[in-house]
């Protein structure tokens, strides 16, 4: 693979970068799976479970199967994302693990499955029930578009965040027949919290690779700069940050009180709302802040009100707490997986390993058509 922190790029062992040497079966099922971030995919998936459940009528099986095709657009969304920013990935150390960067998934094989997987949301959306799939079609467009093309658009980035936000609330109106205020209030909630994970965590993340490649994502826009002890915030995303918190909130009540919440639920979401509070102020107040989940702690306040909000417009709200476990056991499954595959993988037959060693500090002789690769994506 190509080391982004030399000049030329020397050849690394896969062993060395990923913890697994990369050959094998169990090798290549863990690249093949980070290149969608198999961990990812259920939660991010939830709302067509969700939306789903708030339908009166519906069988548990086409419930399953639209999540799955959840899965399969929402790996598009994480491969397509590699494949658009492989070029920055090579600037970013951080990223050296990753299947494309180090060169242990070839270009052509990451976008014949982009392609697979957009073939089968497409056929769910062509054969499954729905009762707009007007709306899967926008989420599949602004899904591609905002992976493949967002940080090279002319939209302002704040713009284009809140489309990706947009793409993955959509399922939640896809399956309600008439989507009363308390729907759009609830799947603008959902957008909302999606968005701000994605620039909270995810831009800071990669705000220093972000400016080196003069990129302007809404971290950038909104005054972030990287500092020697953490990255400096601004007034614009300490005030951003605290009315989208606050516009959430108000949304989620809404939905809850439209619906005739019960007072239980109701109280519940409340707390949980303010319960956010506390981190929200850490994270906004301090002249510092830092990615990661501790840094978006205070958006499960608002997660949680938009479950409730769900569970209130369901005809029956068991439903919602089966999605959501069902959506908890895809998520343990799928990281079980990922770290049986890492075990196996370093268990391989200690010839591959002594490939890899003799190919250490060989200079790489790759031709540039499987360039490194880059990132995701909530």
């Amino acid at each position: 693979m190509r080391d982004a922190r030399t000049a030329h790029g020397t050849a690394v062992p896969a062993a060395a970068v990923s913890g697994c040497d990369g050959t094998g079966i169990a090798g290549r099922l863990w690249d093949y799976t980070g290149l969608v971030r198999l961990e990812c995919l259920p939660l991010l998936s939830a709302p067509f479970l969700l939306g789903f459940a708030v339908l009166p009528t519906g069988s548990p099986a086409t419930a399953y199967a639209w999540f799955a095709a959840g899965l399969a657009l929402h790996g598009l969304s994480c491969a397509s994302n590699d494949i658009a920013d492989r070029e920055l990935d090579a600037l970013d150390p951080r990223r050296a693990n990753r299947p494309l960067t180090s060169g242990r998934v070839p270009v052509r094989h990451a976008v014949v499955l982009s392609l697979l997987l957009g073939a089968l949301f497409t056929l769910a959306v062509l054969t499954l029930p729905s009762e707009h799939p007007s709306l899967l079609w926008v989420s599949l467009a602004l899904t591609v578009w905002g992976n493949m093309r967002q940080k090279r658009s002319r939209v302002p980035t704040p713009v284009s965040d809140l489309l990706w936000g947009i793409s993955v609330a959509a399922p939640l109106l896809a399956f309600t027949p008439a989507p009363t205020v308390g729907h759009l209030a609830a799947a603008a909630a959902l957008a909302l919290v999606v968005t701000a994970f994605d620039v909270a965590g995810g831009d800071v993340k990669d705000l220093e690779t972000d400016l080196s490649a003069e990129l302007r994502t809404t971290a950038i826009v909104l005054g972030l700069r990287p500092g020697p002890h953490g990255v400096g915030t601004s007034t614009a995303f300490r005030l951003t940050m605290t009315a989208g918190y606050a516009v959430t909130g108000a949304l989620c009540l809404t939905a809850l009180l439209t619906a005739s919440a019960p007072l239980p639920l109701l109280l519940t979401a409340l707390t949980a709302l303010l319960a956010g509070t506390a981190p929200l102020a850490r994270h906004t107040a301090g002249r510092r802040v830092s990615a990661g989940g501790r840094s978006v702690l205070f958006l499960a306040g608002p997660f949680v009100a938009v479950l409730g909000a769900t569970a209130t417009l369901a005809p029956r709200p068991a439903q919602v707490a089966l999605s959501m476990g069902a959506v908890t056991g895809a998520t343990l499954a799928a990281a079980l997986g990922r770290r049986l595959l890492a075990r196996t993988a370093r268990r391989l037959p200690s010839a591959h390993k002594e490939l890899s060693e003799a190919r250490e500090g060989l200079p790489d002789l790759g031709n540039g058509s499987e360039d490194p690769g880059r990132r995701l994506g909530l």
